[in-house]
């Protein structure tokens, strides 16, 4: 259940949630295989009670869960760690300063300044226990910086280089849109932008991980650890597909 240690043994793969928040997902998930599952609260719909709810079913079921948070707020980062989360995103990080205080609402002392609470984090048991529980969330906490902009990727070492940053994953839509090649993120400049930021990963000891195609993810198959390429609405749209084709045939 520790995304932290799938990711030292093998490259996870994990779904992008955006819009399906009933239990029936994590049981499916896990039965599937899926090594975590991602929650996108920048562009998805689910409510943080929604997630809360699937978050400890996926605890208590043995997937872990990523989430995206929509901005780089204390409110957000902390919130949803107190949720239950194994790891935590904060889109368009651009700076060291940026990363440091992600790092600083995500890991509790001496990492971050985290404040402590008990909840879904600590499966709802008793409290105490502060120094033990702080000490075991931190070494499992996945803190992830995702890199999209050509600003970030200017900073990409000095972002990663920064302690209690664990992952860097790629958003190649909008890196592309900011590099103004908005339509192609098999374009060889941009790929050479995410083979650059890959190189980082791999200097600062972090883990690397792509939300994009599986033509992309290939391309960087033997630096990538972290792959999101299904999603909840390209799977049903493309169900939806198959179905009407099976019926007209």
């Amino acid at each position: 259940m520790d995304i932290k240690e799938t990711i030292k043994n093998k490259k996870a793969c994990g779904i992008l949630v955006k819009a399906l928040g009933h239990p029936s997902l994590v049981l499916m998930a896990e039965e599937a295989g899926m090594d975590f599952l991602f929650y996108d609260c920048e562009h998805g719909t689910l409510s943080y009670e929604q997630i809360h709810d699937l978050m400890v079913l996926g605890n208590a079921s043995g997937i872990p869960s990523v989430v995206r948070v929509p901005q780089l707020a204390r409110a957000d980062v902390s919130k949803i760690l107190d949720y239950g989360a194994s790891g935590v995103m904060v889109p368009m990080i651009e700076s060291r300063e940026d990363a440091r205080k992600l790092v600083s609402w995500s890991k509790y002392p001496p990492v971050g300044q985290r404040s402590y609470s008990g909840g879904a984090n600590t499966h709802y048991g008793p409290s105490g226990n502060h120094e033990e529980n702080m000490k075991k969330m931190n070494a499992r906490t996945l803190t992830i910086v995702q890199i999209e902009t050509m600003k970030g990727a200017e900073h990409a070492d000095e972002i990663l280089s920064v302690e209690g940053v664990d992952a860097a994953i790629v958003g190649p839509c909008d890196l592309g849109i900011s590099m103004g090649i908005p339509d192609n993120v098999m374009d060889e400049r941009e790929l050479a932008v995410i083979g650059q930021i890959a190189e980082a990963c791999r200097r600062h000891g972090k883990a690397f991980g792509i939300i994009g195609s599986m033509k992309l993810i290939r391309y960087f198959w033997e630096n990538v650890d972290l792959i999101v390429s299904a999603i909840d609405t390209n799977l049903l749209r493309d169900g939806m597909k198959h179905a009407v084709k099976a019926c007209e045939e």
